[in-house]
């Protein structure tokens, strides 16, 4: 007799199905409506107000008595989508993380279950409540209403979990092409969780510690499911990277500001964040250049490291200490994932004097991009600031021939 053999399935699908396990959320909730029937518009010679009728529908119920379990369906939701992804309509969720989850999300059913039970001791008196509130449609409101026996079987609160097993015989292929989604529904869902850390960012130059919440669970999501693409895993060390430099406490400045500019750009667009993880898309590509220069103008005086608000002795250490004030900020950044400033963004010194030079006044100005016909910056400050030229004790070198000698 021959057999036709069936291919085994791909290590891909097999690595997936063996590390993870299938959440379903089966929570089956009362609607409290009933179908609006003509003879109901005719009981009153105004229109039934908004709160009562709604698409074909009237309500019998107060919806505020059932909001309890839509919540409770959110709650159980937001806990298996912490550390899994959507998947055949129900959540994938890796084994290692299965057990904490099972028990958060039967704590949660075990709640909306009690909730149930207290709505149904009270149901008489909520209907009884919404006929009060109505009184001119309660004809309308009693003739639709279920007995409580009735609404007791609509209510049903569980969560399943189940191990996927490929069928050898059934549609392997369609298995393997869903499990092949997976990663960019992990991105899409990341995309929705950052969607509102925009506003923490624009028009600031500083970043509160209470919006490091959504990064690290964003960070904790992503790292749970890493092994489900190859293009996770480099977004999660960006981000580890960067959590583990931000201070314990204060606000967020600097380099590290912009960093996380940067980051947030990434976790909020689910196409940046493959391109990352796939090597095509540099973190420094999503930092825009004029942001670097506000953040430079906007730190003050007391943030300043004393290295560089300290006068050089010659030209060459000016350089220096321009140089190290904007490399500082790249130093506390990871080097494969920020590139330095361009030196056209940076003023370059001309020649001093030989004698020391005072010290900088006005640490901010060193940053101007724009100096005044081959004048350094250190000369622009000097001259604002006003103070005496210093008379050099030897003869002066002759000028480059772009100034006049008098």
């Amino acid at each position: 007799m021959n057999t036709t053999s069936i291919p085994a399935p791909a290590p891909e699908v097999l690595r997936l199905t063996d590390q993870t396990t299938l959440f379903l959320i089966d929570y089956h909730i009362w609607s409290g409506r009933k179908k609006l029937r003509p003879e109901d518009l005719r009981m009153g010679q105004d229109r039934p107000p908004d709160e009562l009728i709604s698409l074909g529908s009237k309500k019998v119920c107060d919806p505020q008595a059932l909001r309890v379990f839509h919540r409770k369906r959110r709650q159980v939701e937001r806990e298996l989508l912490a550390v899994g992804t959507r998947f055949l309509g129900g959540y994938l969720v890796p084994n290692s993380h299965a057990a904490a989850v099972l028990v958060e999300a039967n704590r949660l059913t075990g709640e909306a279950r009690a909730a149930a039970e207290a709505f149904l001791a009270d149901y008489d008196r909520h209907i009884d409540a919404w006929c009060a509130a109505y009184p001119r449609w309660e004809p309308a409101i009693l003739k639709a209403i279920d007995p409580v026996e009735v609404v007791r079987a609509q209510l049903r609160f569980r969560v399943q979990a189940l191990r996927i097993e490929t069928s050898l015989a059934v549609a392997e292929d369609t298995l393997a092409e869903d499990l092949e989604a997976v990663g960019e529904t992990i991105f899409s869902e990341v995309e929705r969780m950052a969607r509102h850390l925009e506003q923490s960012f624009l028009g600031k130059d500083e970043l509160s510690q209470r919006v490091l919440g959504t990064f690290r669970r964003i960070a904790d999501k992503l790292d749970a499911l890493s092994f489900a693409d190859y293009r996770i895993d480099p977004v999660v060390r960006s981000l580890r990277a960067w959590l583990a430099r931000l201070p314990a406490t204060g606000s967020i400045t600097g380099g590290l500001f912009l960093e996380g500019w940067a980051l947030m750009r990434l976790v909020g667009d689910a196409e940046a964040m493959a391109r990352h993880g796939a090597g095509l898309l540099a973190l420094a590509e999503l930092m825009p250049r004029d942001a670097i220069g506000q953040a430079l103008a906007g730190r003050s005086d007391d943030t300043v490291d004393a290295d560089e608000t300290a006068g050089s002795a010659d030209a060459d250490a000016d350089a220096d200490a321009d140089s190290d004030a904007v490399s500082g900020m790249d130093a506390q950044t990871d080097s494969d994932a920020f590139a330095p400033v361009s030196n056209d963004t940076q003023t370059k010194p001309a020649e001093a004097s030989s004698t020391r030079a005072e010290p900088i006044a006005d640490f901010d100005a060193l940053f101007n991009d724009d100096p005044v016909d081959g004048q350094d910056a250190s000369q622009e400050i000097e001259s604002t600031n006003a103070s005496p030229a210093l008379v050099p004790s030897t003869t002066p070198e002759p000028i480059s021939a772009q100034d006049f000698w008098f």
